[in-house]
């Protein structure tokens, strides 16, 4: 108890901070999961919610089982937040206003070292204003994630055969032994389960999923006659996928125990689009988790408009633990003009944040090649 009043004394402090510096309101929102900040004296303006998820990343390949597919035992846990916005119909906010509000929110986060903050820059949620992809950028954030648009084919799953199943109905399909169903209130937890080992096996980083979150993600899904479907064979689940409507095409997160069994139901003609932006926050939570094939040392140069702690020329040390960076005190002295001290590479922080998540490539050489990247992601919230 001690502790946990300690902990909520020096985050106030925090907060009261980061208020007096950016002249806005901090204010947590039902839970402490969630944290509001609001321009002061001004209630028309949108407001910046953060809301606390916990991140699957794959340890280091070198402490992982071997012979044998990677579970949840294969992987650390990391802090992150969302970023959404709180609105009124037809409120407006500008880049300033929204830059100032973005930027208290990203300091804010690097004193409570939280390592990676997420923003789904495509997703307009009913009466809410959304921060655009060039706000964004010029604060940092990158793409890490691009998002299959599937659709339902309808050879195998029609719009009809959804309305049944929402109706409580089980369906059965062409296959022989397969069936469509909503997902049931009991089934919540084990659909976690179910979702968080699948994802483990492809995927570097995800979302960690549980019942409580698709408890909230039903509700929403209900909001605009969506639903949560499951595809079972014998009665044993092969695969799910969220509706956000009622049309074949109002498809959003797809997971399969088999991609043969996922090509059979969905078609993904339209391709993918990128979707979900990231910056990393606080560099020493982040890169703690970033491990190399070895010893390997890197001078980057990196540029961030907001933290100044990530900006700055640094000297990156990795090995098979994790890795750190340390900054040169004065990057332009003649430090810099030292052949050992001279960056490899200078990036922005979105753009190295996109290097780490496997999105996308700094500099093709044998000692990046050696890092073991955090990606790739799977992002894809459904609401």
């Amino acid at each position: 108890m001690d502790q946990i009043i300690n902990d909520r004394e020096i985050e106030k402090k925090l907060s009261d901070k980061i208020e007096k510096e950016y002249n806005i309101t901090i204010q947590k929102e039902g839970t402490r999961d969630c944290v509001v900040f609001s321009a002061r004296n001004d209630g028309q303006l949108p407001a910046v919610r953060l809301v606390s998820r916990t991140a699957a990343m794959h340890k280091s390949p070198q402490t992982a089982s071997a012979g044998r597919l990677p579970n949840m035992a294969d992987i650390e846990r990391v802090e992150t937040n969302l970023l959404g916005v709180s609105s009124q119909t037809g409120t407006y906010c500008d880049d300033a206003a929204a830059g100032v509000l973005l930027s208290g929110a990203l300091a804010y986060q690097n004193l409570l070292q939280v390592p990676l903050c997420l923003a789904d820059s495509l997703t307009k949620k009913r009466n809410e204003t959304v921060f655009g992809e060039a706000l964004l950028k010029r604060l940092g954030f990158q793409y890490i994630y691009d998002r299959p648009l599937y659709v339902l084919n309808t050879g195998t799953i029609c719009a009809e055969m959804l309305r049944r199943a929402a109706r409580g109905e089980t369906v059965s399909l062409d296959i022989p032994g397969m069936t469509l169903q909503v997902v049931a209130g009991d089934e919540l937890l084990s659909l976690a389960h179910f979702v968080n080992a699948r994802l483990c096996r492809q995927y570097g980083f995800f979302l960690i999923r549980n019942a409580s979150y698709y408890e909230q993600v039903q509700a929403k899904l209900a909001e605009t006659g969506g639903n949560l479907f499951q595809i079972m064979e014998h009665g044993v689940r092969k695969g799910y996928f969220a509706c956000t409507g009622a049309d074949v095409d109002d498809i959003r997160e797809v997971v399969f125990d088999q991609a043969f069994d996922k090509a059979c139901y969905f078609l993904t003609e339209k391709g993918t689009r990128p979707s979900v932006m990231a910056r990393i926050v606080n560099l020493p939570g982040m890169l703690k988790n970033i491990t190399g094939n070895g010893r390997i040392t890197l001078a980057v140069r990196l540029r961030d408009p907001v933290i100044a702690e990530n900006d700055g020329l640094f000297i990156w040390y990795i090995n098979e633990e994790g890795s750190r960076m340390e900054r040169v005190e004065d990057p332009v002295s003649e430090k810099e003009k030292d052949s050992s001290m001279r960056p490899e590479v200078t990036t922005t922080i979105g753009d190295f944040t996109a290097f780490i998540f496997a999105y996308m490539k700094l500099k093709q050489n044998a000692k990046f090649d050696s890092i073991n990247l955090a990606g790739p992601a799977w992002l894809d919230n459904i609401y």
